[in-house]
């Protein structure tokens, strides 16, 4: 698409700022920074149009100083590349200057846009900063800028992760429209406070308002019920979720499902589920399903996932001195230490912080 519009530009006798913007922007868009900063470069003169879309693709590929090099070199920066710039530090993991951008904005009287806004709550989300969750939620209600959805969503988030379930479940109710991320980040607010029942009671509602879920939901589904003791419902929404919304399970849903059924002292179920799907060749769901043996003590699945283990990450000693640490506990000693002295003569190397007990 990119390359019929650019032969289109290069074909064009005479261009306006208008083309030259569209171009930039294309590129910028789907974060070719490349061509896009050659044309940048080349531009007669430069508008804002052409500077969000500039420090946007900075952002998106991590390129953070180099965003911020425009930033600070436009000519006339309008409400709209503040928004980008600081959206950009919160896409990043620089909450600090996101929030230090969003008090200077404040300051300077600018309008603050809901893009705004979201990066300047998604930044003091990753600081789990109190004071300023209150400060935000305070410029909200005051009217700072629409109340979207996003917004709602990014205030659900932000309340749950600085503490305050109350003030996120008062967003939740005071929406009008939900989405899928409502419900999910409600849920994972639920279950992380240890409110199981609150947040399958959520996942309920949600299905009967036909919102589809996604995987992030399913792991705070399945989340909630290990923490609750609920395994036949926690298996009965791991089998919706593969066979009714057809999501391929992740290294979490599979960490989730093991440590339900770990709990209930059912790790040969936990092990069936692994043996018969993808997991069986994934190291990182086989050394979670290892490390529930460790746990329970279970040196018969113990042996057969970390032979497995050993086959896919021959060179991987935490899988050797999590099977040695299994027969240590059940006082296997003559086993542990075979394991010992084969890592020291392979040339093994212990992982740090890793010993055998």
């Amino acid at each position: 698409m990119m390359s019929e519009a650019r032969r289109l530009f290069d074909q064009m006798e005479e261009r306006n700022i208008v083309s030259w913007s569209t171009v930039v922007a294309g590129y910028a868009n789907i974060g070719d920074m490349g061509p896009a900063r050659d044309l940048y470069d080349q531009m007669p003169r430069k508008d804002s149009v052409v500077w969000v879309a500039m420090i946007s693709g900075y952002g998106k590929i991590g390129n953070v100083d180099e965003a911020k090099a425009i930033f600070d070199k436009a000519e006339v920066k309008d409400e709209k590349c503040w928004a980008a710039m600081l959206a950009c530090y919160a896409q990043n993991g620089r909450a600090e200057a996101a929030l230090e951008l969003y008090v200077e904005m404040r300051k300077e009287n600018l309008t603050v846009s809901e893009v705004a806004a979201v990066g300047a709550i998604s930044a003091c989300t990753q600081l789990a900063d109190v004071k300023m969750a209150n400060e935000l939620a305070k410029h909200i209600e005051e009217g700072i800028c629409r109340r979207t959805v996003y917004v709602s969503n990014a205030l659900i988030h932000m309340h749950s992760k600085c503490g305050n379930i109350d003030q996120a479940m008062k967003e939740f109710n005071s929406m009008k429209i939900r989405d899928v991320i409502s419900y999910t980040s409600l849920i994972t607010a639920l279950a992380d406070h240890g409110k199981a029942m609150e947040a399958l009671s959520f996942f309920v509602e949600m299905l009967k308002h036909v919102i589809k879920p996604n995987q992030i939901t399913f792991v705070s589904v399945l989340g909630a019920c290990s923490h609750a003791g609920l395994v036949e419902e926690g298996m009965r929404y791991f089998a919706m979720m593969t066979q009714v919304f057809g999501i391929n399970p992740s290294i979490e849903h599979y960490s989730s499902i093991i440590d339900l059924l770990g709990r209930a002292g059912q790790l040969e179920r936990a092990y069936s589920i692994v043996a018969n799907g993808s997991g069986f060749n994934d190291p990182e769901i086989l050394g979670a399903l290892l490390g529930a043996c460790r746990v329970h003590g279970n040196v018969e699945i113990g042996e057969t996932v970390a032979k497995r283990l050993f086959e896919i990450e021959p060179e991987n000693t935490g899988n050797y001195m999590l099977l040695a640490n299994i027969y240590a506990s059940l006082n296997r000693w003559e086993d542990a230490e075979k394991l010992k002295r084969l890592i020291s003569l392979r040339g093994m190397r212990k992982s740090p912080g890793s010993s055998f007990l």
